[in-house]
């Protein structure tokens, strides 16, 4: 799908580039016809030989040269009405398709048609595939609207016997052997009987023709076509064509004509594409530096939450990580109760075995049957009876200051919810690599900036705490996404409470360690994101934060500029195609200083080396084209109303243990309810 939709747009974008390119100025070189006698205002070169059609040595023939100014045209129109004067009118192939009705008129009055290409370029500089690209395409556009086929052509750039150097020789040779007489005038000024006159339909076009028909009529010249000075039969100009014929050039139009529209919908979501990924980063460090500056300043008397904690570890065959998440946990440096529920959702792999053989203090296990993320962390969430609530994955490893940290600003009344600080640990690898650097930049430097309009659309489950009252109000975690940590956060923000980010809550997550895995969480967390908009919409005019900043955020920056990801390619590869190398690089090059910049800040706030950042220009080149397709497959699914099932990611322990000491304070659990009298029994649920 994003081979087709890559390269289906870039073939379009390149076909109506080569087609409508602005033309350029071209310095001709010596005229190699100067001298020459007897060469006539047609020549053909589809021989060994030049040949030629002389003039009428009575009239002078007049040749306008289209140049794409609609206005020039009209006026030269009108000009030759005045004179009652006829003329061979050489249009480009995108002024027949755009002015259907205006070279129509051409034709009813009288004239006649040649062509000089279809983007007006000068045809004496193009390779010979452009060249003869450039003349088909002008065919069947005349052939499609005005059921004709035209053999005269102009060369825009050399069209007088003065300009007629070697490269217009060339190209005259070229067009030669595809069937078409090469027209070779003089100026206007210079023009008497027996030449033809080339006017090009610029600004000055209708006042050169005016002044020659008024000449040519006080000489008494006659003025006429060209096809008509060189002694030619009109239906040999411009020859009819059949039903088959039309309808293929029909097709070839629409084609052209889809693709033309393709570029232009591209060029115009280009534009504030950039402007907006340019916004996002230049605010984003703006926002996070200022969020880190109202840390530091954090009042260090400001009320800290200092009660009991309850963390939920939900667990489904999570045996390589469960260890460690446990030892970690219970070594954190919390002078008050922590109680530990593991609740083990039906695993099948030992999970809640090997929670239950460490025997850590103030660690319970319950299993049930296999019912889902959501349910194991309702269950946790009925057995807990502190006022907040730690939730953590079961692949997920806590600093020792974690827990201190994360529950800290609970201590205001009106936090529902934190967000900690959620890190990569198997950083080795480059796909490891790259989501380390997406965590840092993407994740965490997204939330320090929504964290200043309280507006953080997602608590990750690796890293979250809640207030207990919150998840009653919202009626706990809900199954109705795949998302649900997103889901639960902004349901908690609907219901009044505020949600905050402390990065000092450093929690250490595996990250999945193959494309495939890492296809399906993404995948998962961008079906779930779309879930979760779509279940919350009606926050976006309930006036608060996250509504209005939060949600439409993550829908528009998550999933719909990374929908639309795939036009910088197209322009990349359009550019490249098209001879715009040197662009793209210096665009590049501008993109990953940015991304660099950007990285350096959010690296800096979050204390961590700036080495792995020699890996950003290269996530351009495979990782974020993975992203959005994922994006692009994940918008698909949920279009089609694609039921998407949870999928369970592989596991290899690759988190670091935690220390094994634990403080005296988690030696005694007899406080904990319901267990309390008798611990062992509900162990096994």
């Amino acid at each position: 799908m994003l081979a087709v939709l890559v390269l289906g747009l870039a073939s379009s974008m390149a076909v109506d580039r080569m087609l409508s390119a602005t033309p350029g100025d071209r310095s001709p070189g010596p005229s190699i016809l100067a001298g020459l006698d007897g060469v006539g205002p047609l020549v053909d070169l589809s021989g060994d030989q030049l040949r030629s059609a002389r003039g009428d040595g009575a009239t002078v023939a007049l040749a306008l040269i289209d140049t794409g100014d609609a206005a020039s045209w009209d006026a030269a129109a009108a000009v030759l009405d005045r004179h009652g004067a006829h003329a061979t009118w050489f249009v480009r192939g995108r002024t027949a398709l755009d002015r259907r009705q205006a070279v129509a008129e051409v034709q009813s009055a009288g004239g006649e048609l040649g062509v000089t290409g279809f983007s007006g370029r000068d045809l004496a500089g193009l390779a010979g595939w452009r060249l003869r690209a450039e003349l088909s395409a002008t065919q069947a556009v005349l052939a499609a609207r005005q059921r004709v086929t035209v053999p005269l052509l102009a060369l825009p750039g050399a069209a007088t016997r003065d300009t007629f150097d070697v490269a217009a020789f060339r190209a005259a040779r070229a067009a030669g052997h595809e069937g078409y007489a090469v027209v070779v005038g003089v100026a206007p000024e210079e023009a008497a009987a027996g030449d033809v006159a080339v006017v090009p339909l610029d600004a000055r076009g209708p006042a050169r023709l005016e002044a020659l028909l008024s000449r040519a009529a006080a000489a008494g010249a006659q003025v006429s076509t060209v096809s008509a000075a060189a002694g030619m039969v009109g239906e040999d100009v411009n020859r009819p064509v059949g039903a088959w014929v039309q309808t293929n050039a029909v097709a070839v139009v629409g084609a052209l004509t889809v693709a033309h529209a393709v570029s232009v919908a591209v060029r115009f979501l280009f534009v504030p594409l950039t402007l907006l990924l340019g916004l996002r980063a230049v605010l984003g460090m703006a926002l996070a530096l200022a969020h880190a500056r109202r840390a530091r300043r954090r009042n260090p008397r400001r009320r800290r939450w200092t009660g009991p904690v309850t963390v939920v570890v939900p667990a489904y065959n999570e045996s390589a990580g469960i260890e460690a998440t446990l030892r970690s946990l219970v070594a954190s440096r919390w002078r008050h109760r922590l109680i530990v529920i593991v609740v083990d959702d039906g695993s099948t792999d030992g999970t809640a075995d090997i929670a239950e053989r460490l025997a850590l203090p103030g660690v319970y296990v319950v299993r049930q049957p296999n019912q889902g993320k959501p349910a194991a962390l309702n269950t946790g969430l009925a057995l807990a009876r502190t006022e907040v609530v730690v939730l953590v994955d079961a692949d997920t490893v806590f600093e020792p200051g974690t827990v201190a940290a994360l529950v800290a600003p609970f201590g205001d009344p009106r936090v529902g919810g934190v967000s900690g600080n959620a890190k990569v640990v198997n950083r080795r690898s480059l796909l490891g690599r790259w989501q380390h650097i997406e965590y840092v930049i993407g994740f965490n430097l997204d939330r320090r900036m929504l964290a200043m309009f309280h507006a953080i659309p997602t608590v990750p489950g690796a890293a979250g705490a809640f207030r207990r009252q919150a998840l009653q109000d919202v009626g706990g975690v809900s199954d109705d996404t795949l998302a649900e940590d997103t889901d639960l956060t902004i349901a908690v923000q609907r219901a009044g409470w505020r949600v905050v980010y402390e990065d000092r809550a450093v929690a250490w997550t595996e990250a999945p360690a193959s494309v495939g895995d890492l296809w399906r969480q993404r995948y998962r967390w961008c079906y779930g994101t779309l879930q979760a908009a779509w279940k919350h919409r009606r926050a976006v005019i309930e006036r608060r934060g996250v509504g209005l900043v939060g949600l439409p955020y993550a829908v528009l920056f998550q999933v719909g500029l990374a929908a639309m990801a795939p036009l910088v390619d197209v322009v990349a590869l359009t550019g490249l195609v098209t001879g715009g190398a040197r662009a793209i690089v210096v665009a590049w090059l501008a993109f990953s200083a940015l991304q660099v910049l950007l990285g350096v800040v959010a690296f800096r706030l979050d204390r961590e080396r700036l080495g792995p950042l020699w890996a950003v220009p290269f996530q351009q080149f495979f990782y974020r084209q993975l992203m959005y397709l994922v994006v692009l497959h994940s918008v698909a699914a949920a279009m089609a109303g694609t039921r998407l099932r949870w999928h369970k990611l592989r596991r290899l322990g690759e988190g670091s243990p935690a220390p094994s000491t634990l403080p005296p304070s988690y030696r005694s659990t007899a406080e904990l309810s319901p267990w309390a009298a008798h611990p062992a029994q509900h162990r096994s649920g």
